[in-house]
């Protein structure tokens, strides 16, 4: 059962702080996660380590022996919208009004650091507010300075560019409606994941089109190889599917986007218990790389504007 999302649980919220001799170093970075639907801001970047009867519950974005010390020159913080769209406080949503809270969030949290460089962590739905959070940015950037230009890397989990095709959206309405009224059903945020969406589909091709700049930022996708019971999400009835395709989970299919498979369901991929799992260790080489390249990307991308202005 996803715990409730409250107004204390959404925006942006500091897990790790970057240590105060890096703060003002080239090498500091700002790290961003997103959650996807129906998950909770926190809760969605934990897994048990522990045992049924003992739980353990890490969230390896701020666990001191994962992400804080894979990148221990990084702020590392979590974005928290509400996303419920079936049951108690089911929300009207979609991706643009997400995004526009994010930007809004980020202008914010950055006012002193603008121009840091800024890598993404997306899961799902979370993935694609990341995009149009990043070409509105891009069409506006004195209105959000530094936000695009600064980006230097994204790392998408189950992100479903060409749509989730493991439950249609009548089959999940029709589920939600037989367990709960239909004033408890919003079924709006639903619409993007469609396979076939217009939004989408422009959503896609329009940030597919500002990978021909030059210094684009590094993109790391990662598909899951189980399948997932997206039945029991709303309803009784077992349904097991996959939800997000390798040829949708990929942003494209040229050498720019790194790709990388993962031995997990689609609800249990952007979670990670131990620094020695496999999984987590590949996400640490993307992190560190990303990382590595971000001072370098960035003062390539200015010096390009400067000297074309």
């Amino acid at each position: 059962m996803v715990r409730p999302v409250t107004e204390h649980d959404t925006g942006i919220k500091v897990l790790c702080e970057a240590p105060t001799e890096a703060a003002q170093s080239v090498e500091c970075v700002d790290i961003v996660a997103i959650h996807g639907i129906g998950a909770h801001p926190d809760d969605s970047w934990c897994k048990n380590a522990g045992t049924t009867e003992t739980p353990q519950w890490v969230n390896w974005l701020e666990a001191e022996n994962m992400l804080p010390a894979v990148a221990p020159n990084a702020r590392i913080m979590r974005y928290g919208y509400e996303s419920q769209w079936f049951g108690e406080g089911a929300m009207r949503q979609k991706a643009s009004t997400v995004a526009k809270r994010l930007l809004l969030a980020l202008r914010r949290e950055r006012k002193g650091y603008p121009y840091r460089p800024l890598v993404f962590i997306a899961h799902c739905f979370g993935g694609l507010v990341v995009l149009k959070a990043l070409l509105d940015a891009r069409h506006a950037p004195d209105e959000w300075p530094g936000i695009y230009a600064s980006t230097t890397g994204l790392i998408f989990f189950g992100t479903p560019f060409r749509g989730a095709e493991g439950m249609s959206q009548m089959e999940m309405l029709e589920a939600a409606r037989r367990e709960y009224e239909e004033d408890m059903v919003q079924p709006y945020i639903l619409n993007i994941l469609e396979p076939g969406n217009e939004f989408l589909q422009e959503l896609v091709d329009q940030f597919g089109k500002t990978r021909q700049e030059a210094n684009k930022a590094a993109v790391a996708c990662f598909y899951e190889l189980k399948s997932s019971n997206v039945g029991k999400i709303v309803g009784r009835e077992d349904r097991i599917r996959f939800v997000v395709s390798e040829s949708s989970g990929c942003l494209d299919l040229s050498d720019a986007t790194n790709k990388f498979s993962l031995s997990r369901s689609h609800f249990d991929m952007n979670k990670f218990g131990k620094p020695t799992e496999e999984d987590f260790q590949t996400l640490k080489d993307v992190v560190q790389a990303m990382i590595e390249e971000s001072p370098g990307l960035v003062a390539a991308r200015y010096k390009c504007t400067y000297s074309t202005s």
